[in-house]
């Protein structure tokens, strides 16, 4: 199984995300998971043994030189990478959404209008968890992941990490 997960931007967020990729190697040893991310925040996922690829995007870049063509080009070259069995935006962002929306694969997952950041991302999803916004953002991630790969957890296997 080929996965996608797309966490963007944020130091901290990254980081909290990250330990959704021991529950699903957990679940699927075999699984192959690129991880999408802001060219500036790559180093912190690189050499993460659970990750096959880091997929570097710059948004940020085109954002602030206000040019959509850029914008646009950036999002186009996520189209010619390969096809993903599924993806999972654990950001919940436009943006974010966004990248989601342009990776070719079967079925796109993220939050729901009531558990995301901004709620019209929750247009670019095929399939959408509902999950109230002040849990834990850890058991957040991990509950959307789970719900993606159909694998259940107990809250105390996350304090055992």
């Amino acid at each position: 199984m080929k996965i996608a997960i797309v966490k963007l931007s944020a130091l901290g967020d990254i980081v909290h995300s990250m330990i959704v990729l021991q529950f699903i190697k957990k679940q699927y040893p075999k699984s192959e998971i690129d991880w999408f991310v802001e060219k500036r925040f790559k180093g912190i996922l690189e050499n993460n043994p659970h990750i096959d690829q880091v997929q570097q995007i710059n948004l940020k870049s085109a954002k602030e030189s206000n040019s959509f063509s850029l914008f646009w080009k950036e999002l186009r070259k996520i189209r010619k990478l390969g096809k993903y069995d599924l993806v999972i935006d654990m950001q919940g962002l436009i943006k974010s959404a966004l990248v989601a929306r342009m990776i070719r694969s079967d079925t796109t997952f993220g939050f729901d209008k009531d558990s995301s950041r901004e709620s019209l991302a929750t247009i670019f999803y095929d399939q959408k968890y509902k999950i109230d916004y002040a849990n834990n953002v850890i058991e957040r991630n991990l509950s959307l992941a789970g719900y993606a790969l159909k694998f259940s957890f107990d809250k105390k296997d996350i304090l055992s990490k």
